[in-house]
């Protein structure tokens, strides 16, 4: 083996070798496996609202939440859920894991309180082979204390063997922005995950979104991590009855609303307080996108790019802090693909520097909702129309 690997090093010493130039990897190959091709979604039912067959209706989030993972792990005996409290209090913290604990008693399992360690064994469970863990982390900011297992483990496991095999382990995690449960309670996690190559990020705004992305989330052979924001778990929306067999594809938003003047894009429930900002300034005729995929191999720059054709203005809506913005990182790359569109430089909106505090006003203070996306929409109304 060493001779068909190996050869004399030219004016080396006689027992010098050095391994054949033919055997060293082309520099085209670097990227190649941050993620799959996503050919085990081929053949399934993609549905979007408008051409949905089953029947709808006015749901609560949380109730599509629950629905989706009932009816997953009733057809699917390889997804196994992981995580502190999912198996009591009637479906954990917020009710999202109902029901699993009493139909699917071997395949939910209640951690101690150690993301690192229940991380691992979901990361490792995936490598396996043999199941596709659903990993809840109560709320987002603990994705520190888990930070090598997701970020130096699981995001880069898929590169590191070329691309050769799949980690199917999907992440659930609350955004909990505006509960008055302080800074280490109340992060968005989608600008640090979007820096980390080989996640897939869904972030949904509304119960029908929810279901058709958490179910291509469980089919996808990557990681994926699903953001839900807590002022959604409350709110109602139209989603399925009964029918939680449809997918949403990988890589396309959501066009929310059409307007000639801004494009807006958001995710997650600063969508909704787009909307309503919309609804107050009635002289701003706006796009809005919601992006529902994050990550830089899935978002739909065609949908966005088609907008800013039209528009070319842009106005980026997010809740969460500034120093961890997904927003930064989605300026950079609007105005590198579409700098000659643009008419002004991306704007955005954004929470304050620091993390929410527990008190009220300074919580408020911190965030951004709908008030902030409307001062923001004026002022570009008075560039666009002088």
């Amino acid at each position: 083996i060493l001779g068909e690997l190996t050869e004399a090093v030219p004016g080396g010493k006689p027992d010098e070798r050095q391994i054949k130039q033919s055997e060293w990897p082309d520099p085209a190959f670097v990227d190649i496996g941050v993620r799959g091709d996503l050919s085990e979604l081929e053949g399934l039912r993609w549905s979007d609202r408008e051409d949905f067959s089953g029947e709808t209706a006015e749901v609560k989030f949380i109730d599509a939440v629950a629905g989706v993972m009932n009816r997953r792990m009733e057809t699917d005996d390889r997804i196994v859920v992981l995580g502190e409290d999912i198996h009591r209090l009637n479906g954990g913290t917020n009710g999202a894991t109902r029901g699993l604990k009493d139909r699917f008693p071997d395949r939910i399992l209640g951690t101690p309180i150690s993301e690192n360690a229940f991380t691992g064994l979901g990361g490792g469970m995936a490598l396996d082979g043999r199941f596709r863990p659903v990993i809840e982390f109560m709320y987002a900011d603990f994705m520190w204390v888990a930070a090598d297992q997701l970020f130096n483990q699981i995001g880069k496991a898929r590169h590191m063997f070329g691309g050769t095999g799949d980690v199917p382990v999907v992440l659930r995690s609350k955004v909990a922005q505006g509960t008055g449960y302080g800074s280490q309670h109340s992060m968005d996690p989608a600008g640090v995950f979007v820096t980390n190559p080989g996640w897939r990020i869904v972030a949904p705004s509304n119960p029908f979104d929810y279901a058709g992305l958490m179910n291509t989330a469980l089919a996808c052979n990557d990681p994926v991590v699903v953001l839900e924001h807590v002022d959604l778990y409350t709110s109602s929306g139209m989603g399925p009855v009964e029918d939680y067999d449809y997918y949403l594809p990988v890589g396309k938003a959501s066009l929310r609303r059409s307007g000639d003047d801004i494009t807006v894009i958001s995710y997650l429930a600063m969508t909704n307080y787009v909307l309503q900002a919309l609804d107050e300034v009635d002289s701003v005729d706006a796009d809005v996108i919601d992006l529902r995929w994050l990550d830089r191999a899935s978002i739909d720059w065609d949908t966005i790019g088609e907008s800013i054709e039209k528009t070319n203005n842009v106005l980026i809506a997010e809740q969460g802090a500034l120093g961890t913005s997904y927003g930064g990182w989605l300026a950079d790359e609007i105005q590198r693909r579409f700098f000659d569109w643009l008419d002004q430089p991306v704007q955005r909106v954004t929470g304050g520097e620091a993390s929410p505090s527990i008190s009220k006003v300074l919580e408020r203070a911190a965030i951004a909702q709908g008030a902030e996306v409307a001062h923001a929409l004026r002022e570009m109304l008075e560039v666009t129309h002088g």
